[in-house]
């Protein structure tokens, strides 16, 4: 797993810097104007910024969506409470229907007990006051029918006439005491009657009072969802122009870096000219290498390290021209006349020129970065392995570089019989000659 040791930087960025230096080499750093770089840093950071305000309206239309999901379905709870109050109400209105129904049976049958109770009281009335305003004859006659039966029938005679009016009267008292009860029973009947459709009335009235408020929540739920929906589109319009600003500061971005390709290009050229120049009238002399022949042991960290200027200085070269400029970068750190750790090999002044551009650490970063593909190739990993332990295909040289803008270089290493090797671009021979003019 790749592990973060340098700052993030644009994926983007950093792959189309790397496209544009794979495979370019030479000693000397060579950097774009000041000019150039400065419209490239501020260029990227517009875009970067362009970015990040799309990424932030993209996560606030994000929320937004989240909202109105939650308050159509809220919506749609609120529609299934209205159905079932609906339903609620229509069953109320039935029950009251039939408990009105019943109400008013009950009453008529009240009002039917009252009137048979009215009738047999008006009777026993009558029937008293016939009996009070015979007053003395009524008892009289009484007197003598009882007497009148005592003696044709005997005694017996004389109390059968006698049960007979108690019997009446009894009757009389009990059948009014029956409709009483009657009627107290129809009269209670009624009340609870009333007392049901009472209560259905309010739950009814409780019904409709849910309804309305539920209806005032659609209301304002139907609000804030078109306010939702106005927020959105107005999210989608920022997130497009962000779209637009961001293709455009890519758009320059690319032009600015190929630009700064075109300076690093006449800049490395005028260089190789002068180099070239310079090579004029001098003489080589032979030094020792002062090279150590121990072995070394990397960390996965340097491995790492030598793998990613591997690629830089020769991602194009082959596995042989990779191997060779391995092995140069070895001899380094095996010789005394240079820095004695790898890193520092690889940073020293004016010596690898990605390592003096930058381009050594945008590639190490990108290594570094677990949202970016690998991009140090497998060939340079297998060289970095390969010439740690292993034995050299450039022999003892400790320098190197494009061969072709300098033609009498080799002139000058063959006039002083110093080894060389080319390997398609580039031309290997030993440091530790020097030159001097003659």
């Amino acid at each position: 797993m790749k592990k973060r040791l340098l700052p993030t930087i644009s994926k983007r960025i950093v792959c189309m810097l790397l496209a544009l230096v794979v495979g370019s080499s030479t000693c000397i750093a060579y950097a774009v104007s000041e000019e150039t770089q400065n419209q490239i840093d501020q260029t990227k950071k517009e875009k970067e910024d362009a970015e990040k305000a799309k990424s932030d309206a993209e996560k606030a239309k994000n929320d937004l969506n989240n909202a109105k999901a939650e308050t159509q379905s809220y919506l749609k709870n609120l529609e299934k409470q209205t159905g079932s109050l609906n339903e609620q109400i229509s069953v109320l209105n039935n029950d009251i229907k039939d408990k009105e129904a019943e109400v008013e049976n009950k009453q008529a049958e009240v009002e039917a007990a009252q009137a048979e109770l009215d009738k047999q009281y008006e009777d026993m009335k009558k029937r008293i006051q016939y009996m009070y305003e015979n007053g003395q004859d009524s008892m009289a006659a009484s007197v003598t029918l009882y007497l009148t039966a005592a003696l044709s029938g005997g005694m017996s005679e004389m109390l059968n006439q006698m049960e007979f009016s108690a019997d009446v009267m009894s009757y009389d008292r009990q059948r009014l005491q029956d409709f009483q009860e009657s009627k107290a029973a129809l009269e209670e009947q009624y009340a609870q009657l009333s007392d049901e459709k009472e209560a259905l009335d309010l739950m009814k009235q409780e019904t409709e009072k849910k309804k309305q408020q539920v209806a005032s929540q659609q209301k304002a739920a139907g609000s804030k969802l078109s306010s939702y929906n106005d927020m959105i589109a107005q999210k989608e319009g920022e997130i497009s122009d962000m779209n637009e600003l961001v293709k455009e500061k890519t758009q320059l971005l690319n032009e600015l870096i190929a630009k700064a390709a075109a300076e690093e290009k006449a800049a490395r050229i005028k260089a190789a000219q002068e180099a070239a120049a310079d090579m004029e009238g001098v003489t080589i002399i032979a030094g020792d290498p002062k090279i150590s022949r121990g072995e070394i042991s990397l960390s996965d960290y340097e491995m790492l390290l030598l793998a990613t200027m591997i690629y830089c200085e020769a991602g194009n070269q082959g596995s042989e021209g990779q191997l060779a400029v391995g092995y140069v970068i070895m001899n380094r750190v095996r010789s005394a006349l240079y820095p004695n750790s790898l890193e520092s090999v690889l940073r020293q002044s004016r010596q690898f020129e990605p390592a003096g551009s930058g381009r050594f650490d945008l590639v190490l970063q990108a290594e570094q970065d677990d949202d970016i593909p690998n991009i140090v190739t497998e060939s340079c990993w297998n060289a970095a392995q390969a010439v740690v332990n292993g034995t050299s295909n450039v022999g003892d040289c400790l320098f190197f570089r494009t061969w072709a803008p300098v033609p009498s270089l080799i002139t000058n290493l063959e006039a002083g019989g110093v080894p060389y090797y080319i390997i398609k671009d580039h031309i290997f021979y030993y440091y530790w000659t020097s030159y001097s003019k003659e």
